[in-house]
């Protein structure tokens, strides 16, 4: 088996300090899975990310499942690319509240230059909030990428 749990060196602990975006909605890994090219995350959805019906914006939702599925990039291909969003569908599944947030990415398809994932939040009892699908254009990540 090819998993690698939060308490294991990942390529994102070579890769410095968290973007601004991952900080804000705290960004921590749980866990890669090579066999089956998925990433594993955990999210906090704070007050301050709500609508007035008091549910997290869907921006914050399409924030977090964005990260679900780049980061299966980035983790997956230890840095080899990195994954700009080109489309992305999502479905609204039910209300996500403040709190712990679970999310799931996973590679379903990857070429040269372009990948498709799918991505899933969870609330901490496992019931399915979000999900989407998106196509990345894949630069090289060294390249690309602020020192």
């Amino acid at each position: 088996m090819s998993e690698v749990s939060s308490k294991e060196e990942t390529i994102f602990d070579s890769l410095g300090d968290r973007p601004q975006v991952a900080e804000l909605i705290d960004w921590t890994i749980v866990r890669l899975d090579r066999d089956t090219d998925s990433i594993y995350l955990s999210f906090t959805a704070l007050p301050t990310f709500t609508n007035p019906a008091g549910n997290v914006h869907g921006g914050f939702i399409v924030a977090m499942l964005d990260e679900c599925m780049g980061s299966a990039i980035v983790g997956i291909k230890e840095a080899e690319f990195l994954p700009v969003t080109i489309s992305m569908s999502t479905d609204f599944i039910r209300p996500v509240l403040p709190g712990k947030v679970l999310g799931e990415g996973r590679i379903t398809s990857m070429g040269k230059s372009s990948a498709f994932l799918e991505g899933k939040l969870l609330n901490v009892e496992g019931k399915l909030l979000a999900r989407a699908t998106a196509t990345y254009r894949l630069l090289p990540f060294r390249d690309s990428v602020k020192k």
